[in-house]
């Protein structure tokens, strides 16, 4: 892992942001199909993305 960071680091430009350092981890962290590429995001079914916000809201509610 330290290494694949080393790598990214020294793929960027010397002028670059942390924010720029925080995607480039952030695309190294992202779940890789069998040939490497990055697998797309699961998309949650809208009744399941209602849920989760009914339960994030009443917990919201509850502090």
């Amino acid at each position: 892992m330290k290494a694949e960071v080393r790598a990214l680091l020294d793929r960027l430009p010397d002028d670059c942001s942390y924010a720029d350092v925080q995607r480039g981890i952030a695309v190294l962290m992202w779940p890789k199909q069998g040939d490497g590429s990055l697998k797309p995001p699961e998309r949650l079914p809208p009744e399941e993305v209602r849920r989760r916000l009914r339960e994030w809201l009443k917990s919201e509610n509850e502090k």
